[in-house]
């Protein structure tokens, strides 16, 4: 499969999912999410934001808080409690963030699920190269992400968990789930593709 990604996105994404990046740092998420809210007209949620909401106090580029899972657990339960209320006014949602681990990815299906949304989960890759070169030059001045260095980087690849559809039919048996994989290894986004998909249904 190699669909080109805003075609994709124009006849398989529909009125009202929840839809959540998934991916490693500095692989076009969040500049794919902007895309689809500029063509789909879903709201943005974005961890990056939120973060800065949530600890103004402290340096969220320093590296042991960049790393954190507490801290990056409480991010993300305000996220999802902003997409409940999205989702509780109708139309589609955007959750930006890595979405590393499978735990997170089924607090995403339970807000799709407790509002009978289907979820999208939208996988970014890029090329180790291609990723490191965008981190190599950002600066916390002029990146909203705190993955500022390679280690941020090659910390997520090491808690990244591949996503589990069965997992998440399980637990959600009536959600309808829509798992893609764009090759986002360009600069250029008319040469993402998407390279893969996968469909659960409810029985």
């Amino acid at each position: 499969m190699r669909e080109p990604f805003r075609p994709y996105v124009d006849r398989h994404y529909g009125p009202d999912p929840v839809l959540m990046a998934c991916g490693l740092p500095a692989t076009n998420k969040s500049w794919s999410m902007e895309m689809v809210a500029e063509l789909k007209g879903y709201p943005v949620l974005r961890t990056d934001e939120i973060r800065r909401e949530l600890m103004r106090r402290e340096d969220v580029f320093q590296e042991d808080v960049a790393s954190s899972m507490d801290q990056r657990r409480r991010v993300y339960q305000e996220m999802f409690r902003r997409a409940e209320e999205v989702a509780a006014e109708g139309g589609g949602v955007i959750l930006d963030a890595t979405f590393v681990t499978q735990a997170l990815r089924r607090e995403a299906a339970r807000v799709a699920a407790s509002h009978h949304r289907r979820l999208i989960i939208q996988e970014m890759v890029t090329s180790p190269e291609y990723s490191l070169g965008i981190i190599a030059a950002r600066t916390p001045d002029s990146s909203e992400s705190n993955a500022v260095t390679a280690e941020a980087y090659f910390n997520n690849k090491e808690a990244f968990e591949p996503v589990d559809l069965d997992d998440l039919q399980a637990r959600f048996p009536d959600l309808a789930v829509l798992h893609l994989i764009v090759d986002a290894d360009s600069d250029e986004p008319e040469d993402w593709f998407v390279v893969h998909q996968e469909m659960r249904t409810p029985p």
